[in-house]
C-alpha cells in the first residue's frame, strides 16, 4: 500500500505542477523567487534529460516504455522484504510515467524548474534523479545477507 502511496504523490504532484505552469504561463516565461538563483522556467521538452535528442518523441515513449516495465519487473522479482528498495523503485516509478504521460499526451515534457545554472526540469525528474541515486546506494553498499556457514557439531 505504501508503494502505490508513494507512486501517487509523484504521479500527481507532477502533473498537477505542471498543469498549473500550462495555465498560468506562457512557453519561455521565467518567474524569478530567488533573483538569479532559483526560477519558475516554462520549457517544452522534446529531448531526453538536458535536453538531448530533442525532437526524438517516439524514441522516448519506447525507452520510456522498456524502463517502466524494467522498473515493476524488478519491484516483484525483489523476493526480499527491500521496503527501502521498493520505495525508491516506486519513486523512479511515478516520475517515469508522469514523463510519459507528458510524452503521449502532449509531445513534450513540461519543465519549469529552473536553477539557472543547470538545465529546466521537474517534479518527475527530481524522483528519477533521486531514486536512481539512492538505489545504486543501496544496491552498491548493500551488506552480504547470506548465511555464514556453521560447521555442524561432529563434523570436521
Amino acid at each position: 500500500m505504501i508503494l502505490i502511496i508513494f507512486f501517487l504523490l509523484i504521479l500527481l504532484a507532477d502533473q498537477y505542477t505542471k498543469l498549473i505552469v500550462q495555465q498560468d504561463m506562457i512557453v519561455g516565461q521565467s518567474i524569478p523567487v530567488i533573483h538569479k538563483i532559483f526560477h519558475f522556467t516554462y520549457v517544452q521538452n522534446s529531448g531526453g534529460a538536458f535536453g538531448i535528442l530533442r525532437g526524438r518523441t517516439n524514441l522516448f515513449i519506447i525507452i520510456s516504455i522498456i524502463v517502466i516495465l524494467f522498473i515493476v519487473y524488478f519491484m516483484f522479482k525483489e523476493e526480499k522484504k527491500d521496503y527501502f528498495v521498493k520505495v525508491v523503485c516506486a519513486f523512479v516509478l511515478g516520475g517515469a510515467i508522469s514523463n510519459l504521460i507528458d510524452r503521449i499526451r502532449l509531445g513534450y515534457v513540461v519543465d519549469f524548474v529552473d536553477f539557472q545554472v543547470w538545465p529546466v526540469f521537474d517534479i518527475a525528474d527530481s524522483a528519477i534523479s533521486i531514486g536512481m541515486v539512492l538505489l545504486f546506494i543501496r544496491l552498491f553498499f548493500k551488506k552480504d545477507e547470506q548465511p555464514i556457514n556453521r560447521q555442524v557439531e561432529g563434523e570436521k
